[in-house]
């Protein structure tokens, strides 16, 4: 049960709570906590932060959490807005049970103590400043510690007291004027496949949809939301409709999207082969069909993302062969959210491509990379368990999404515990898929403990 505080973004309640995003208005917030009253002892309540049109609060074990508007604490944010824009987590005194975790970039920020604190967010590559006198302050973020007296300074020719560790009680964090709103852009540089053909790279972070998204944003799941007339592709083995994986942003000053659709046969999706027609990846409006794919008539409609609920003992949908055959299927749609990586898991993931690059005699000798993956993501330089794009120069890489194909995961999609990719032609008019998974005939493209987790 963790509490995340997710920059640029909001919160990420424990499991089932709700993800909760700066820009919800009070009500919006108060609709997506109703229905979890019963996990919320004392319910949602009106709350007071100095300067905000309105806050609430409700307690989780061990803590507090205020959510409020505009204004507040620190006037060098945005604070004239009538939406969320501020969160507080506050240690509770009262609560006899073991608190929350709070968790910042992976970080307990209450469960260090205060000075190696600040050297674990400047591990993660944050120019955060000494602790000073209770206090820590980076933007967006600010801690302190509401009991015990700060240090008095030193008298003049007195040496100083030493301060013995302290833990900070209470976090907050600020929505800025977003960097999570700056989108990827084409970099004009990428020449093929394992080059950033988009920045800033951005993690794709999927949340429910609380109901069908109707609009041209990035999601995973529900129904295709075309930007021209709709194309829906057939396996060209046996003429059925592929299987709607979700759609993503093609960046640039154009609103684009790249849909994609792959077979799946025995619980294996398609898309191994990028140019054998059973995984399209198709690019609206302004877009080329692939030349392999089978596009069906007009009113082709296929199935769409789903997920396994073995916990039933009957129902009707195609499993591989670690499952029942007749485990029930429902399913689903997801948002994907584009959100910043921390300064840390960024220069990790570059040098994870570097790393690559020299292993494939295309770059230097580079150390071995042991940083932070991030598998789901939009843009930057690309990684690939073979050390190898599966599709030749020119295409340009897009996104990287990591397979879910084990009981619990929030949605099927099996690529052999593999992760699948999605590029673009030059022009960004035509797509093209493959997954890979690591290849043991190859063991040193992919270091040991690399490879997508397990879910």
């Amino acid at each position: 049960m963790t509490i995340d505080l997710l920059p640029g973004h909001g919160v990420r309640l424990p499991a089932p709570l709700p993800e909760l995003r700066f820009g919800l208005s009070e009500a919006a917030v108060r609709a997506l906590l109703d229905p979890y009253g019963a996990l919320l002892p004392g319910g949602v309540h009106p709350a007071f932060v100095c300067g905000s049109r309105w806050a609430l609060a409700f307690q989780l074990p061990g803590v507090t959490v205020t959510l409020s508007s505009g204004g507040g604490r620190d006037r060098e944010y945005d604070g004239d807005s009538d939406v969320l824009e501020n969160i507080g987590v506050s240690r509770n005194p009262n609560d006899d049970r073991p608190a929350c975790p709070v968790g910042y970039l992976g970080i307990d920020v209450f469960g260090w103590p205060a000075h190696e604190l600040a050297e674990a967010l400047r591990a993660e590559g944050l120019p955060v400043p000494d602790p000073d006198h209770g206090t820590l302050r980076h933007t967006p973020l600010y801690l302190h510690r509401s009991s015990g007296r700060p240090a008095r300074p030193a008298a003049p020719g007195r040496k100083p007291r030493h301060e013995a560790p302290y833990y900070f009680d209470h976090v907050s964090l600020h929505r800025t004027t977003a960097e999570a709103a700056i989108a990827p852009q084409p970099t004009g540089t990428a020449t093929g496949p394992h080059d950033a053909a988009f920045l800033p790279r951005r993690e794709l972070s999927a949340r429910p949809a609380e109901q069908p998204i109707t609009e041209a944003v990035p999601k995973l799941g529900g129904e295709p939301c075309w930007l021209a007339e709709p194309a829906w592709p057939l396996s060209p083995d046996t003429g059925e409709p592929l299987v709607f994986i979700g759609q993503f942003p093609v960046p640039g000053e154009d609103e684009r999207l790249a849909y994609l659709f792959l077979a799946e046969e025995n619980g294996v999706m398609g898309g191994l082969d990028p140019e054998s027609g059973d995984g399209v990846l198709l690019v609206q409006p302004g877009g080329r069909v692939p030349p392999f794919a089978v596009i069906g008539p007009p009113g082709t409609h296929g199935r769409t993302l789903w997920r396994r609920d073995d916990r039933h003992p009957a129902g009707g949908g195609k499993t591989d062969g670690n499952h029942a055959d007749d485990a029930p299927t429902t399913p689903v749609e997801f948002h994907l959210d584009l959100l910043p990586l921390s300064p840390g898991a960024d220069r990790a993931m570059d040098q994870r491509a570097a790393f690559q690059r020299y292993l494939r005699a295309e770059g230097p000798e580079v150390p071995f990379p042991d940083g932070a993956h991030v598998y789901d993501h939009l843009g930057g330089l690309p990684s690939f368990p073979t050390g190898r794009a599966g599709v030749p120069a020119p295409w340009r890489y897009l996104f990287s999404l990591s397979d879910a194909p084990d009981d619990g995961d929030p949605y099927f999609l099996n690529f052999g515990h593999g992760v699948g990719f999605g590029f673009l032609s030059p022009d960004g008019l035509e797509g093209r898929f493959s997954w890979e998974n690591p290849d043991p005939a190859h063991p040193g493209t992919t270091p040991a403990g690399t490879g997508p987790p397990d879910h």
